[in-house]
């Protein structure tokens, strides 16, 4: 009798069906899906990033890094802007749609098979594809963004050798929290025995905890903004550091936040070599990587067309994003008018992006979102900005956000400029209808 050939894989289907799973914090089920396809995380070593805001850059730097040493890097984001295949890169770049779903359609094929991996989440079933999909693609090193917290997050299963805490704020209190001590803590449980843990915050009643949970774990402590010389600007970027000296570099990513990511980034690359024994970039090369780094929906520009403001996509959706951002409109120069694109989701305080940000723009579009049912009602979103002390004389609403473009076209033009905040999912939702590409 001949076998009945299985079904092709319907993967959106399969991601639909385990969001329905929700969060759940915990390692159990990741090591069993890793166990179950032969612990792949074990095939190269690894960089582990987390923080409140800052992780994706640092990513993005590290990975540049790598590649600029001659590795064949993999790296994860979270979240996606427009496509899921975003969240699984190789030397930077997406996989392509044929390659992951051809990997996805071999790990749906192992996990099925074991009825205890029935209630798998989102993200455990994101972290175990992308370690999968990395060791089958011969990886050299993997840099990973952690997507929630870290003592209990799904990217843990990577078993880093350096862990990187970028920076601590207020986000995810209903499950880090409740205090900004609590998210310092579990974020610091990135780190191992015998590792070396990075540290970018700074803060001291931050940096105290993180410090505290290094050393419970034995893992070897590294402060680049401490204990080297790094400097920084929205212009230039210098550090000198164990292995590498890079001065007055211009950083492909912009804010003056960046030179935190980016000696984050320098750091671990050198911790991993000192760790694993990589090659390293020369100083020379090291560079160009953080000159030509680029990372999609952070102070991302595009320029004006004849008959189109340009725009500046950010997506500052917390307060120490709504923060930077605002040191950056500081900075920016503008010869005409600058409205806001605002969408937020339920789970964020309007508040705190509306506080730092109206006092820098001349009006508002209130919108949602194309790709989620969890943003606020734009009528909702457009009174808050009515009431608020800083509230500009123009504010609108549109239905969505490709209705928000089109009220941008009717009443701006070249001179002006349109600010993109307030959700990641917004950013990525208006970038196809930009006509950018996935990135």
């Amino acid at each position: 009798m001949t076998a009945t050939p299985a079904a092709p894989l319907d993967l959106d289907a399969w991601l639909e069906h385990v969001q329905t799973h929700g969060i759940k914090l915990g390692l159990d089920n990741t090591r069993r899906a890793l166990t179950a396809l032969g612990e792949p995380q074990r095939a190269f070593p690894s960089i582990l990033v987390a923080g409140t805001n800052g992780k994706g850059s640092t990513v993005a730097f590290a990975t540049s890094l790598l590649v600029a040493a001659g590795h064949r890097v993999g790296s994860t984001i979270s979240p996606h802007l427009t496509e899921y295949r975003e969240r699984f890169r190789l030397d930077g770049v997406p996989v392509s749609a044929e390659m992951l779903h051809a990997h996805a359609a071999h790990v749906h094929s192992v996990l099925t098979r074991l009825p205890e991996l029935d209630k798998l989440t989102f993200f455990e079933l994101g972290a175990s594809m992308a370690l999968s999909l990395f060791a089958a693609q011969g990886v050299d090193v993997a840099v990973v963004e952690v997507g929630m917290g870290g003592e209990f997050d799904a990217t843990r299963g990577c078993e880093p050798d350096v862990g990187v805490v970028v920076s601590v704020d207020e986000d995810h209190l209903a499950h880090l929290g409740p205090t900004v001590q609590d998210v310092a803590r579990t974020k610091a449980r990135i780190a191992t025995p015998g590792g070396v843990l990075v540290l970018g915050e700074q803060r001291e009643d931050r940096a105290r905890v993180l410090r505290g949970e290094a050393t419970a774990a034995g893992a070897e402590l590294r402060e680049p903004l401490r204990d080297l010389r790094v400097s920084g600007d929205d212009r230039s970027f210098s550090y000198a550091g164990r292995h590498l000296t890079v001065s007055d570099v211009r950083l492909g990513l912009g804010g003056v936040h960046q030179a935190q990511n980016a000696a984050c980034a320098l750091a671990a690359v050198e911790a991993l070599h000192d760790r694993v024994g990589i090659p390293l970039p020369t100083s020379e090369q090291a560079a160009l990587a953080l000159a030509e780094t680029r990372f999609a929906g952070r102070l991302e520009e595009v320029p004006p067309t004849d008959d189109r403001p340009g725009f500046l996509l950010d997506g500052a959706h917390n307060p120490a994003g709504a923060m930077e951002l605002r040191r950056a409109l500081t900075r920016r120069s503008r010869s005409g008018r600058r409205w806001w694109v605002l969408a937020t989701k339920r789970d964020k305080r309007l508040p705190d992006l509306l506080d730092p940000l109206l006092p820098h723009v001349d009006g508002v579009i209130a919108t949602r979102g194309l790709t989620s049912d969890k943003f606020v009602p734009p009528r909702e979103v457009a009174d808050r900005v009515s009431s608020h002390t800083h509230a500009p004389k123009i504010v609108l609403t549109a239905e969505d956000a490709a209705h928000a473009l089109e009220l941008v076209d009717r009443h701006l033009g070249p001179h002006d400029e349109v600010l993109v905040a307030g959700s990641l999912y917004l950013v990525g939702d208006l970038r196809p209808l930009l006509g950018l590409p996935i990135a």
